[in-house]
């Protein structure tokens, strides 16, 4: 007993913090996955308030990009920039992306392999062609416009293995869906052309505008989120990632849109609006230099200190990915090990940490 009134004391804190910051487990957090505070508009109000928020420093923002760029990332909820590096700094970067050895966490979604390389600064002082897109000015001004929190994200490298995973699994990438309840940025930088043989992204435009139409979306998802053990539809609805049907997404008069770009080309998308990862008709890769800025969407300001701030979003993530790592692969979700990205229709084989 004491044990649960000593549990209560240290979370009941806890979950009303969550509810000023990025927390959207509706699981995890009684207070989020209330039905009563849903039904009186709790994550609705939480939405509403993030998205204000959101276009509040976009404006405070707006000297970092153009007017034309402004137009198209609010209009739409992504933007692209083809043939964003010169040739010679692509090829090089390729070659030395390819090449790079490093820890690799691996996990299978649906048929796919991900591969991905946390790039901290350990990681880039193997590969100085690397270190020189981080420090891209005009990648940097981009990136701290678009995720209004005038920072550098934190920098991957992605390989999906289309087609690697002989045992399907349910594949949460494939289906239409939001991150989360409020406007935050992805970016990826291609390294291979996109085609329906090794899935191209593909977005939904203008979804990352709220609307009346998306309110109502948003707040019939709540409810949905707060029901428990049999009465909860099939869908990951607890995490806070909702998904949207083609029924729905007509309702909102929405339509789903394949972007097809070019190797060499940055796509940068609003990822509050509906995404997924379209289908690979071929065993194939595709490799990004994959991109992520999440903050406290509640925070009215942003850094002044942007370089610095990026290193301490680092150096805490860092830290993160270690409970994550031994979580998941404690669960059998990921693979860790030490080798080079597997570019190859054959499977690599690798030692595991």
């Amino acid at each position: 007993m004491w044990r649960s009134v000593v549990g209560l004391t240290w979370k009941i804190p806890k979950w009303i913090l969550e509810l000023f910051s990025w927390g959207k487990s509706f699981k995890n957090n009684p207070l989020l996955g209330s039905h009563l505070l849903n039904r009186c508009g709790l994550h609705v109000t939480r939405v509403i308030l993030a998205h204000l928020l959101f276009r509040f420093r976009l404006i405070l923002l707006s000297p970092l990009v153009s007017s034309v760029d402004r137009r198209a990332f609010i209009r739409n909820g992504y933007l692209i920039k083809r043939d964003f590096l010169s040739p010679g700094e692509f090829e090089g970067l390729s070659r030395e992306l390819v090449n790079l050895k490093a820890p690799i966490r691996e996990i299978i979604e649906g048929t796919t392999v991900t591969q991905r390389i946390f790039m901290d600064s350990n990681e880039r002082k193997k590969a100085p062609i690397f270190q020189r897109l981080y420090s891209n000015k005009r990648l940097t001004r981009l990136m701290r416009y678009c995720s209004s929190k005038n920072r550098p994200p934190l920098f991957y490298i992605e390989n999906l293995c289309n087609h690697a995973n002989v045992n399907p699994r349910p594949d949460p990438q494939r289906d239409l869906h939001a991150d989360t309840f409020h406007p935050c940025v992805k970016a990826w930088l291609y390294m291979d052309d996109t085609s329906d043989n090794n899935g191209p992204y593909v977005y939904v435009p203008g979804s990352n505008r709220l609307t009346w139409k998306r309110l109502k979306w948003e707040y019939r998802q709540s409810l949905e989120s707060c029901r428990r053990g049999p009465e909860r539809t099939p869908g990951r609805y607890w995490d806070g990632s909702f998904r949207v049907g083609a029924e729905d997404l007509t309702e909102m008069g929405y339509e789903a849109k394949k972007l097809y770009v070019p190797k060499n080309t940055l796509l940068i998308g609003n990822v509050y609006g509906f995404h997924c990862r379209g289908s690979a008709k071929k065993p194939s890769h595709r490799m990004t230099v994959w991109m992520q800025a999440r903050d406290n969407p509640f925070n009215p300001l942003f850094t002044p200190f942007p370089e610095s701030t990026a290193r301490v979003f680092e150096w805490v993530w860092k830290k993160a990915l270690i409970r994550i790592d031994h979580r998941k692969t404690k669960g059998g979700e990921q693979r860790n090990y030490y080798g080079a990205l597997n570019r190859t229709d054959r499977e690599e084989s690798s030692s595991n940490t």
